[in-house]
């Protein structure tokens, strides 16, 4: 062990262990040695096996040890279901970032146990905890902990960061969060507003403790009044957020120290907020100094309230407000000293009130506003005016939309020489006086939309050098004068949409940086190469909806930097072939919506052009060398076209990706049809008929195609087939719903195509549910959902076909060729496991001898057979359905149907049977559905249906059978999904009814199924059913009505029942409702009753210690004892103790005075009403008195009780005064009248014991 290890450096064995083997503690054991660490390195010394072995050893160790670890820190991370780590900003905090917990939770009940589990280090790296509630069903929460009260989130120390939402909390307890020292922000929003019927309700100490908290978010709670000083424990708050709540009265925030003045100011709390949020309540007043005490407030957010008043003061004390919402109320005129003591004001919102008054100067001496809106009111003219806005001199954006103004005068922007936007759309303004906006010189953007103007003169925009964009739609205009822009030097965006314009204004010439134009919505009628001259930098040109019929050559000559043209909705008729030639940089146009009918030519010259719109005319003829190779989104569809030309085949350098061809006359498509770049394709409503097979086969980049509404009735798999598709890329979407495909055997493959698209090679038909199917076989449903069709039913027609073992197909043969019999018609599906022979209505005579012996559906009806011999369909082993109804068809022999023994259908109905013997169906075991209804039968043998254990369907309605025992006939044990013995007479006697009911239930689960039939006698059976069992139904209706009748009695009488079984056999039916808890109180009471009776002692102690409390009231007591307020008052504080809902059985009432004298006496009223009373003069008194008080049972703990053994007869007499005259005669006489009934309740009580 001490020898040495290599040439580089003298170490011992145990040196060179720690040396050789080097361990990553954070993730894995390396591997690797450096280059004098290398076993190869290690010189052969004695006790080299030694050294190996350890190295071993230690590999292996440290190797455990990280997995260990990296299992631990795994097993740390980890959290329970529904929480995630993500990272916050706690900006409150000043860090950039720390862990948060987000955890989804059903109740904030759940939020201890949810923390229980996980570690302490866990615990550390919770900086930010946000808890969400369910909030789709209605789970109640509550902030009080499970384990120690007022400790919600205890271990939580260090948390910064609280957000709590959708929890349905009614409550917050005092402290609720003292346990969070540092916590500086707190969002509690519960969405009780969703709830109406649940609001939040706060203690005055809900949030002690929270000393350094900065930021409190209690929105959407449905809080409807607040503690007062419920925030005064928040010394650092700055920012207050009680949006979306029911608050009407801003005073219970206690944010005023205006008190009675000066002289005598208030108290108040949070004086250092800087943002109050009340936006969402129901605010209707802003009173004098109701914020004098927020002299650091910067933003206050009021919106959305029903304030109708601002008193002159409310803003006193806000000197350094900067932010004012007051937008969303019911204001109707504002004061002029409003903002007196507010001049730091930089933003100021009233939109959407009902402003109709502005007092003259109500904004002067905001000489900071920037901001003004004062938009949706209902301001005229004659309240903007020139001394509106005077000393404005900072404001940038005024927005006066949407009000009742009709002009504008001169003076009234006098003077807003830094104002940059001004809105007066939605007004009636009809005149703009000169120089209105001469003042503005820094104006960029002016909206005068909506308006009432009807020209523009010289001097309206005389002076808006800066004017970058320029709003008029929507007016009345019909003229403007050619110098009307003449100094709008910079504008960028005119806009005249929706005006009465006839011809391109000449005034526009001037507009050299003009870029975007819209002249939409007039009645211009012709445009030539000079309506646009002086436009150089023009990019967009709208012109829709005009009467223009004709877009001549060179006409947009002048627009040189043109990108979008829209020319859509006019009446234009023809386009020059050079109408664009002189527009290189065009990129879109829209000529959809016009009368156009060719095109070619048009376009070529456009080698920038990418989007083109040319629906919706009347273009016959389409070619893509019509456009240019350039073009990415092109639009044709609602026009007359029949074909995709492709006459020079630019599939490869078109650069196409988007086609809208549908609403055309297109007939066929193939290959050539698309170009190879195209990703959609739009083919709905054609008159598609075929698709060549490879059509879609290269395009590559293909991602949907749609194909509704066409002619499609075939499709051949190749048709749809694709070029490989990457398995990077998704299948292409195709769309081929709303075309009636004829699915015969050959369209099989389209049911499955969506399970093809393992092979990459065929699209997904997302519509596959609507395609609708003809079927080749015309029997039953002519139209079927694809989706629902079987496999079988995909079919095509033959006239001979042979077996694919058949080597000899030149003769007929059973083994060998099958041939269709004549006047049939024959169909196979796909794999030949359908074999369908179709003879009905050919006249036949006689049973075809030819028919195929593979046949599976054999359909013979409506021909004219007669007798059927024996063996006529021997050997036909695969026959399944046989239809032989409507064949008058008189009688079968019993071997008619041997050699088809996998028959399951056979239909023999309509036919002119009169008997059925028994044998004719023994051959047919697997048969499930048999029709034998509108024949003549009027005997059926017993076991004619004997062997058909699997019948399910069976008519025999409307035959001449008589006494008729179902249950006799069918098989033992089966079960009927379709029966019909309609127009038969069945066997209604006294010994075969009760075997009708019993059949009837077994087969339609109800007698119901046998209302249609008749009896022998010619009564329907329902009614011979009633006959039978009237008697009994009777017996069972009167015992039900009985029953009813007595337990209603009970009802009514329940207590006198209780009483009498009580008195008479000791058993108490009637217990009292208390709790188990209440109960185990109950029993641990030292005495059965507490009688109050005596005027001559105060002490009530002993009624807490009594089961019952027993009252005797007589006309004596409630004159001398009750009139005494002492004894009123310790009788009221022991009644206090009792729950009201408890006093029946904890107080009994004695009364030996009418009820009328009682209820005069409001406390004694309620006594009786909700307590147990007993009249002295009752005659069963001392039963209701035995029975209102508690048993006694063995097990009792006051049974035993030692002072159970002497029975100490304790009352407490009425207080009484030691000073008072000795008591007169008649007290004395209640007092002995009181011992009496005391010593009558002591041997009840003694009985009981």
């Amino acid at each position: 062990m001490q020898k040495r290890v290599n040439q580089e450096g003298e170490f011992t064995g145990e040196r060179a262990r720690h040396r050789v083997l080097i361990c990553d503690s954070n993730s894995r054991a390396l591997g690797g040695w450096t280059k004098t660490q290398t076993l190869g390195n290690l010189a052969p010394a004695r006790g080299s096996g030694a050294i190996y072995t350890l190295l071993l050893l230690l590999v292996v160790s440290c190797t455990l040890a990280t997995a260990a670890r990296n299992n631990f820190l795994r097993h740390d991370d980890a959290l329970r279901k529904g929480c995630t780590w993500t990272g916050a900003v706690l900006e409150v905090s000043q860090e950039k970032r720390s862990d948060e917990l987000q955890c989804k939770i059903k109740t904030i009940t759940k939020t201890e146990s949810l923390l229980a589990n996980i570690s302490s280090y866990q615990i550390d790296r919770i900086k930010s905890l946000k808890l969400e509630c369910n909030d789709i069903m209605f789970f109640e929460s509550s902030l009080e902990s499970t384990t120690t009260p007022g400790n919600f989130l205890g271990n939580l120390n260090s948390l910064l960061r609280l957000s709590i939402e959708y929890c349905k909390i009614k409550y917050i307890p005092a402290m609720a969060f003292s346990n969070m020292k540092v916590l500086k922000s707190l969002t509690l929003s519960t969405h009780n507003i969703d709830w109406s019927v649940m609001n939040l309700e706060l203690h005055p100490d809900s949030f002690r403790g929270l000393t350094e908290l900065k930021e409190i978010h209690l929105a959407d709670n449905n809080i409807w009044s607040l503690p007062n000083e419920v925030f005064c424990p928040l010394y650092t708050l700055k920012v207050l957020n009680l949006t979306g709540n029911r608050l009407s009265d801003i005073s219970q925030l206690g944010l005023s120290d205006w008190g009675k003045g000066p002289i005598a100011p208030g108290k108040a709390c949070n004086t250092g907020l800087e943002v109050l949020d009340l936006s969402g309540n129901d605010v209707t007043l802003m009173p004098d100094n109701g914020l004098s005490a927020l002299r650091s407030l910067n933003a206050l957010y009021l919106q959305n309230n029903l304030v109708k008043e601002i008193a002159d003061r409310a803003f006193v004390g806000l000197g350094t407000l900067e932010i004012l919402n007051l937008s969303n109320n019911k204001l109707t005129a504002l004061t002029p000293e409003l903002f007196q003591s507010s001049r730091k004001i930089r933003q100021v919102h009233l939109q959407n009130n009902s402003l109709s008054v502005l007092a003259p100067g109500v904004f002067e001496g905001l000489d900071r506003l920037e901001t003004l809106d004062l938009s949706r009111n209902q301001l005229t003219s004659t309240w903007i005016k020139r001394d509106t806005f005077a000393g404005q001199v900072r404001l940038v954006v005024l927005n006066l939309g949407y009000n009742h103004l009709s002009k504008v005068d001169q003076h009234v922007f006098k003077g807003l020489y830094s104002l940059q936007i001004l809105n007066l759309e939605h007004n009636a303004i009809e005149l703009v006086a000169d120089g209105a906006f001469s003042d503005l010189k820094n104006l960029h953007a002016l909206f005068l939309s909506h308006n009432r103007l009807r020209q523009i003169e010289p001097y309206h925009f005389s002076e808006l050098y800066v004017l970058n964009q320029l709003i008029l739609e929507s007016n009345q205009i019909v003229y403007i004068h050619e110098r009307a822009f003449e100094n709008l030097t910079h504008l960028h965006d005119l806009s005249l949409n929706d005006n009465r314009l006839e011809e391109i204004p000449s005034g526009m010439k001037s507009l050299k940086f003009l870029q975007s134009l819209d002249l939409g919505k007039n009645q211009i009628t012709e445009i030539n190469n000079s309506s646009f001259e002086g436009l150089e930098e023009l990019m967009g040109l709208r012109l829709v909806d005009n009467q223009i019929t004709e877009i001549s050559r060179d006409t947009f000559f002048a627009l040189s930097t043109i990108h979008v043209l829209n020319l859509a909705s006019n009446r234009i008729r023809h386009v020059d072939q050079s109408a664009f030639s002189s527009n290189p940089t065009l990129r879109a146009i829209r000529l959809d919506n016009n009368e156009l009918e060719d095109v070619a030519g048009v376009f070529t010259s456009l080698s920038s052009l990418v989007y083109l719109n040319i629906s919706d005319n009347n273009i016959g003829w389409f070619d893509y060398s019509h456009y240019p190779q350039s073009l990415e989104w092109l639009d044709i569809h609602k026009n007359n076209i029949s074909e995709l030309g492709n006459r020079y085949d630019v599939g490869n350098w078109f650069q196409l990706k988007m086609l809208d061809v549908s609403h055309n006359r297109i007939k066929h498509i193939n290959t050539s049809s698309f170009p190879k770049n195209i990703e959609t394709l739009l083919l709905n409503n054609n008159q598609i008929e075929e698709i060549a097979p490879e059509t879609f086969a290269g395009k590559e980049n293909l991602v949907k195609v749609v194909l509704y509404g066409n002619h499609l009735r075939r499709l051949e798999m190749p048709s749809l087939a694709l070029t490989l598709v990457p398995d990077t890329r998704t299948m292409p979407e195709f769309y081929i719903g709303d075309n009636l495909i004829h699915c015969d055997c050959s369209m099989e493959w389209l049911q499955r195509i969506n399970e093809l698209s393992y092979l990459r090679q065929y699209p997904q038909v997302k519509d596959l549910d609507s395609v609708m199917c003809t079927m080749e076989h015309e029997r039953g449903e002519l139209v079927r959902p694809l989706t629902e069709m079987k496999a079988s039913e995909f079919l095509c027609k033959y006239e001979s076909h042979c077996f694919a073992t058949c080597h000899c197909c030149d003769f007929d043969a059973c083994d060998c060729k099958m041939t269709c019999p004549d006047r049939c018609s024959c169909y196979h599906d796909t794999a030949w496991e359908s074999n369908i022979v179709d003879c009905g209505s050919a006249g036949l005579t006689t049973i075809p001898s030819k028919i195929p012996m593979d046949a599976t559906d054999i359909y013979l009806d409506g021909n004219n057979f007669g007798q059927l011999e024996s063996h006529v369909f021997i050997g036909k082993k695969k026959l399944k359905s046989l239809y032989l109804n409507n064949s008058h068809i008189d009688e079968l022999n019993n071997k008619t149907f041997g050699g088809i023994p996998a028959l399951t259908v056979l239909h023999l109905e309509g036919n002119g049977l009169e008997r059925i013997s028994g044998a004719e169906f023994e051959q047919l075991r697997e048969l499930k559905e048999l029709y034998l209804d509108h024949n003549a039968i009027e005997a059926i043998g017993n076991k004619s249906f004997y062997y058909q254990k699997s019948l399910e369907v069976l008519t025999m309605a409307d035959n001449r059978l008589a006494e008729l025992k179902p249950w006799e006939l069918m098989p033992p044990g089966g079960t009927f999904r379709l029966i019909s013995l309609s127009g038969n007479k069945l066997s209604c006697g006294c010994e075969s009814i009760g075997k009708l009911v019993d059949w009837a239930e077994r087969q339609f689960n109800e007698t119901n199924g046998l209302s249609e039939f008749q009896c022998t006698n010619n009564k329907l059976v329902k009614d011979a059913i009633k006959e039978y069992y009237l008697p009994l139904l009777i017996a069972v209706l009167a015992g039900l009505v009985l029953t009813i009748l007595l337990v209603t009695l009970v009802f009514i009488f329940r207590n006198d029942f209780c009483l009498w079984a009580h008195s008479r056999y000791g058993v108490r039916i009637c217990k009292d409702p208390l709790s188990a808890m209440e109960r185990c109180e109950d029993n641990e009471k030292l005495y059965d009753g507490y009688l109050i009776y005596s005027s001559a002692d105060a002490d009530m102690g002993a009624a807490d210690a009594s089961r019952k409390l027993i009252l005797f009231i007589s006309v004596k007591f409630l004159q001398f004892e009750w009139s005494q307020a002492e004894f009123r008052a310790g009788l009221q504080s022991v009644l206090e103790l009792i729950r009201p809902s408890r006093r029946r059985q904890k107080l009994i009432l004695i009364t030996s005075v009418p009820q009328s004298m009682l209820s005069m006496d409001p406390i004694m009223d309620i006594l009786t009403r909700t307590c147990t009373v007993i009249a002295w003069d009752d005659r069963r008194f001392w039963d209701k008195l035995r029975f209102a008080m508690p048993d006694i049972g063995k097990n009792s703990p006051v049974n035993k009780a030692p002072h159970r053994k002497a029975i100490n007869i304790r009352y407490t007499p009425a207080p009484t005064n030691p000073s008072a005259p000795p008591p007169p005669p008649h007290l004395a006489q209640a007092a002995q009248l009181g011992a009496e009934l005391w010593l009558r309740l002591v041997r009840i009580v003694g009985a009981f014991v």
